[in-house]
């Protein structure tokens, strides 16, 4: 088949160039921010920004949407 000879071409053709790239020894790459940590840090939690925007019914309790399940 036409595909198979195409591809047999291809890979014959890669195979040749790859006999071309030269040994090389391995090569290492140094740079300053490789492995780079932070310290964890709490946050300030405002509960009443959050609130603000909440809806509140008559006897303070928050309301909040049910959930809609997806089968």
């Amino acid at each position: 088949m036409k595909i198979e000879k195409d591809a047999e071409n291809i890979l014959n053709k890669f195979s040749k160039t790859l006999e071309d790239i030269p040994d090389l020894e391995e090569t290492w790459y140094i740079t300053d921010n490789l492995n780079l940590t932070r310290e964890d840090k709490s946050h300030e939690k405002h509960p009443e920004k959050i609130l603000r925007n909440a809806h509140i019914d008559k006897e303070g309790k928050l309301v909040v949407k049910r959930a809609d399940w997806v089968n």
